[in-house]
């Protein structure tokens, strides 16, 4: 990146920080910061902030590309080594996104959909009230979940990481959730029983979810079921003739037929991909794990898009277009050189390219996406 192009960055982001008022974390004065550049996106750490006015006093004069704040609350936030801070507890967080080499609308779509059934998970799984979590689009490529209730900022790795294994089904085993019922008349203790009881419709988490995915699988038409790898078409037949009885049995918590059929794997991969939350790695795991992760701050900018990491509600999540709603720069049209071949995309509600090299015009917002992912740069004289 040439020195023109950065210094047009550095200028859009300090007049962004300007002209908006970036709220404070809570407890603001409790929170390690750190600051990154367009090489690093935490360069510098162990900063504190007092109050939110001395918060947004930096960020107009320094204007960084990159602003975190921890998850954990300290008794000293900008002391070093991280032992000498003196850690008071820790938010829960997490951080759902998604791979993807250019910026693509219906892969924000999939990730905002794994951001809504993780809300599902927290508030009827966990009992965490709706008005207990905070939500904010990334800024690039996903969406940030904030738990924010006192009941969790003591709990440590381990027990961090047993919720991220909960949410994502990890050692899910739909066996564990039946067992078997002597029938009534049965009197030879060696004679195998005859009931096997399950999850019903007013089970509760992941017993509830293997129910709907039971009910569903057992719905469907002869020749999906024929489609299904593992089921052919004469465990087809025999579910579809039986269906009437395995979902009168279903709803009686009776699960004999699932598993006098053999289905029951088929169900359990089922419910899984269907409802598991999708992590994307090791990196999307250690920032529920770790204790005294940096996230990004809220309504702050990243240098990754351009876009603004913005703080959404339950009620606006659905709707929420980060490729409308997150746009941060103006509509003014911009001279670009275009470095490299970019294809065919979109941006507030408009397509923009493909483009080849050379020298452009676009949206302000599109030419410093384009800049900032080093697919442009701003020209050393005035187009």
């Amino acid at each position: 990146m040439n020195i023109d192009t950065r210094i047009f960055l550095k200028k859009k982001f300090r007049e962004y920080y300007c002209k908006n008022r970036i709220p404070a974390p809570n407890e603001i004065e409790r929170r390690e910061f750190g600051v990154g550049t367009l090489e690093s996106k935490i360069k510098i750490r162990h900063k504190s902030f007092k109050t939110e006015r001395e918060l947004n006093n930096f960020l107009r004069r320094d204007s960084p590309f990159y602003i975190s704040y921890s998850i954990a609350y300290y008794e000293f936030p900008e002391n070093q080594p991280m032992s000498n801070k003196g850690w008071l507890g820790s938010d829960l967080v997490f951080d759902l996104d998604i791979d993807m080499d250019f910026i693509n609308l219906e892969r924000l779509e999939s990730v905002k959909e794994n951001a809504i059934n993780l809300i599902e998970f927290l508030t009827s799984d966990f009992g965490f009230s709706i008005n207990e979590i905070g939500i904010n689009f990334s800024g690039t490529k996903g969406y940030h979940i904030h738990v924010n209730n006192a009941s969790v900022r003591n709990l440590e790795s381990d027990e961090r990481r047993e919720i991220i294994d909960y949410i994502t089904g990890s050692g899910l085993k739909i066996e564990c959730f039946m067992y078997p019922e002597i029938a009534k008349g049965v009197t030879d203790n060696y004679r195998m029983p005859s009931i096997i009881r399950g999850p019903r419709s007013d089970s509760l988490g992941w017993a509830r979810r293997i129910y709907n995915a039971a009910m569903e699988f057992i719905g469907l038409e002869e020749r999906e079921l024929r489609r299904i790898n593992g089921i052919g078409e004469t465990k087809a037949k025999r579910i579809a003739k039986d269906r009437n009885t395995i979902i009168r049995l279903l709803e009686n918590g009776r699960w004999d037929g699932v598993v006098n059929l053999n289905f029951s794997r088929i169900i359990q991969e089922r419910v899984i991909r269907e409802n598991a939350i999708r992590l994307t790695g090791h990196a999307d795991r250690m920032v529920t794990i770790d204790k005294t992760r940096l996230i990004r701050l809220p309504e702050t900018l990243h240098a990754g898009s351009g876009l603004i990491a913005k703080k959404i509600s339950a009620n606006e999540l659905t709707e929420f277009n980060p490729l409308t709603d997150a746009i941060a720069f103006s509509e003014q049209l911009i001279g670009i050189r275009i470095k490299s071949e970019i294809p065919r995309f979109e941006m507030n509600e408009q397509r923009f390219g493909p483009y080849k090299k050379g020298i452009v015009k676009v949206p302000e917002y599109v030419g410093i996406y384009l800049m900032l992912n080093d697919y442009a740069e701003y020209p050393n004289k005035k187009i």
